[in-house]
């Protein structure tokens, strides 16, 4: 992994040429549309499709920010009462060249303009490469750039957690069969205070071992963990999880859920918080 510049955070993989979503959070201020769309945003190409949501609403409550004590934030998903799903590369400090304690990081899911519908400090995160990722750094194959954190609180009772879905060949197929439409939701660098939706949102192209889909989602920096839903008959799956750009089509990668589904669904529930958890 090489470090392009400590001023805009941008990570690229250099075995597959992919830049990651981090970014150092803006001034709060929300860009027109208009305004937006002249701008070069990487991962927006062509027209700006992206629309504000209702975050109070389902599925859009499970969808939050996941912030640090150092500033930079990503996008998660609430999979569990106490669980969420990230990219990993949002929980390496590239400064320390160290992973960042859990008391570091915030989840405010349904954050919309300095609201949002609930907060929990996190007490551990589980990296999928587990500990011997812990060790070595941030993942270089990014099919491996996803983790889960687990919350100091339960958000059961205020946001309704997604459940997630398998993603390969076959089930797009299936899926899209099945009148399935595909969307993705995070909080984008040029529009870093509001969640913001694409939908439809176009998968196309597997690789590694189909556990990485390239997407056509209007997604930036920001969007980094942000989820890919499959949304059919009213109900909600995650299916993929946004990790960067491919830099020699300018087209997005995912996770698919071929690489986190069946570990996620392994998960046993977390232990109870112990004590007067803090921030540091």
């Amino acid at each position: 992994i090489t470090l392009k510049g400590e001023g805009d955070a941008m990570l690229g993989y250099v075995r597959h040429r992919l830049v990651v979503f981090v970014i150092v959070a803006l001034l709060p201020v929300t860009l027109p549309a208009a305004a937006a769309d002249r701008l070069p945003v990487p991962g927006i190409t062509g027209q700006d499709e992206r629309t504000l949501v209702k975050t109070t609403d389902y599925p859009w409550q499970a969808i939050g920010r996941v912030n640090n004590t150092l500033g930079p934030f990503c996008t998660g998903t609430l999979i569990g009462p106490r669980r969420v799903l990230t990219a990993a590369h949002c929980l390496w400090n590239p400064r320390t060249r160290r992973w960042l304690p859990a008391c570091a990081l915030h989840f405010l899911p349904g954050y919309q303009g300095g609201n949002y519908v609930a907060h929990s400090l996190v007490i551990s995160y589980q990296l999928s490469g587990g500990e011997s990722m812990r060790r070595q750094g941030p993942p270089t194959d990014p099919s491996r750039d996803w983790a889960v954190l687990t919350l100091a609180e339960d958000l059961g009772a205020v946001a309704q957690s997604l459940p997630s879905a398998p993603l390969n060949r076959q089930w797009l197929a299936d899926y899209q069969q099945q009148g399935g439409v595909f969307l993705q939701a995070g909080y984008s660098r040029d529009r870093p205070h509001i969640l913001t939706r694409n939908r439809p949102c176009t998968l196309a192209g597997f690789r590694n071992n189909e556990r990485l889909i390239r997407h056509e989602c209007d997604a930036t920096f920001g969007d980094s963990g942000s989820p890919v839903l499959l949304e059919r008959n009213g109900k909600y799956h995650l299916v993929a999880m946004l990790v960067g750009i491919d830099k020699s089509t300018g087209k997005g990668i995912a996770v698919t859920g071929t690489a986190f589904h069946e570990r996620l669904q392994a998960l046993e529930p977390p232990a109870p918080a112990k004590g007067n958890v803090k921030a540091c």
